[in-house]
């Protein structure tokens, strides 16, 4: 009885904190996922869900194979978590690697964005720098000239940056008109890059460190597995 309750307290735990780390990828700021040109935080945050879900109903079948001694139920249990261990440590060693190469991926992909970028629409590469450079109070890549250099809407007519990189009056709370003339008292001066960047890195240390931190508290329970099995006649 007592190492069942510990299996099931123990898959609970962990599917909760593998649901909780999903959950919060999803809504922790998902412009950016547009903005760096793939799918990687909502995909990976939808198999931390996905996976979280499984991990919670197969810990009440590892339960339930202990409490009545089902040798079948607890090989079962053992199959499904073993892969579960292997795809979750997996991704958290690759939330590591990720962090190391999130420097140059995140810029080459602002960069391209910002080529993409079309004023006063709704499309989603615009939304996603509005979005991102009212949310992070930021301007560009690293400065406010790249919208001219590497934007040709920009080069075209009268404005040097997006509205987005406008601040809001502190008075009336809206924005500040800066498109014409942007100075550092009426729009973001520091750049987008250093911040996302940064986000993105602090990210993939969470969910890599959650990812191997719960894949050695899967083993626990392959373990216990393991030695139930063993003590079943």
């Amino acid at each position: 009885m007592g190492r069942s309750a510990e299996m099931g307290s123990c898959g609970n735990s962990r599917s909760i904190a593998i649901l909780v780390l999903g959950i919060w990828t999803v809504v922790d700021r998902p412009y950016l996922e547009q903005l760096l040109g793939n799918d990687l935080y909502i995909t990976a945050a939808y198999i931390l869900i996905a996976t979280g879900c499984v991990i919670f109903f197969v810990s009440f079948l590892g339960c339930f194979g202990a409490l009545k001694e089902i040798k079948c139920m607890l090989l079962s249990y053992f199959i499904i978590v073993l892969l579960l261990f292997i795809i979750v440590l997996i991704g958290g060693i690759l939330g590591y690697v990720f962090k190391d190469k999130a420097s140059v991926s995140v810029k080459n992909a602002m960069t391209s964005a910002m080529k993409d970028y079309k004023p006063d629409t709704d499309i989603p590469i615009t939304k996603a720098w509005d979005e991102t450079q009212q949310a992070m109070k930021c301007c560009g890549i690293t400065e406010q000239s790249e919208w001219l250099k590497y934007n040709r809407n920009f080069k075209n007519s009268g404005n040097k940056v997006p509205k987005s990189c406008c601040k809001n009056d502190p008075n009336t709370g809206k924005v500040i008109e800066c498109q014409n003339s942007p100075t550092e008292d009426n729009s973001y001066t520091e750049g987008c890059y250093k911040k996302a960047r940064d986000f993105v890195q602090g990210q993939a240390v969470i969910i890599g460190g959650v990812g191997i931190a719960v894949a050695f508290i899967m083993l626990i329970g392959l373990i216990l597995s393991i030695i139930l099995f063993k003590l079943i006649n």
